[in-house]
C-alpha cells in the first residue's frame, strides 16, 4: 500500500509540475513562493485587515500571529521528523540520466520537503481569515490551494 501511495505521488508531482509549466504561471507561483512564506502572509493578512477592518486587527493580530507560529513550530518539528527529501534529491538519478524533468522556479531546494511551510502558512493565515470572514471562504479555500500548488509547480 505504501508503495502504491509512494507512486501515486511521483506521478501527481510530475504531471503537476510539467504539464502546468509556462512562462506566465512561472511569474505567478514565483511570487507565492517568494511572498508566500510565514512571513509574507502573515504581513499580507495583517496589512489587509488594517486597510479593511481596523477593529479586527486590533482584536485579533496577536492571535493570527501565534497562529502563525504554532503552525510553523509544529511543521519544522514535522519536517526534521520526517526528513523528506525534496523532489531534486529524490528523483537526481533520473534528472541526471535524461529520464526525468522537473521545472523548478527560483531556488531549487534539496531538503526537508514535507510537511510544506509555506503550505502552513497559507492554511493558518487562510483559516483565520475564513474563520473572521466565513462569506469569503471561497476565496480563503483558493488561496490555501493555490499555496500548495505552487510549492509543486516551483519544484
Amino acid at each position: 500500500m505504501l508503495s502504491y501511495l509512494e507512486r501515486l505521488d511521483h506521478q501527481l508531482f510530475f504531471a503537476l509540475n510539467n504539464a502546468l509549466a509556462t512562462s506566465a504561471l512561472d511569474g505567478l507561483f514565483w511570487l507565492f513562493a517568494t511572498v508566500g512564506n510565514g512571513t509574507g502572509m502573515l504581513s499580507g493578512a495583517l496589512l489587509g485587515l488594517w486597510h479593511f477592518d481596523r477593529s479586527a486587527l486590533k482584536r485579533h493580530w496577536l492571535w493570527l500571529i501565534l497562529s502563525v507560529i504554532a503552525g510553523a513550530a509544529i511543521v519544522q518539528a514535522l519536517k526534521y521528523g520526517v526528513a523528506r527529501p525534496r523532489p531534486l534529491t529524490t528523483f537526481a538519478p533520473l534528472l541526471a540520466a535524461g529520464e526525468r524533468y522537473i521545472h523548478v522556479v527560483g531556488e531549487g531546494l534539496q531538503y526537508r520537503s514535507f510537511p510544506s511551510g509555506h503550505a502552513q502558512a497559507a492554511a493558518s493565515v487562510f483559516t483565520y481569515l475564513w474563520c473572521l470572514y466565513p462569506r469569503q471562504a471561497v476565496w480563503w479555500g483558493m488561496g490555501m490551494v493555490l499555496a500548495a500548488l505552487g510549492r509543486v509547480y516551483v519544484g
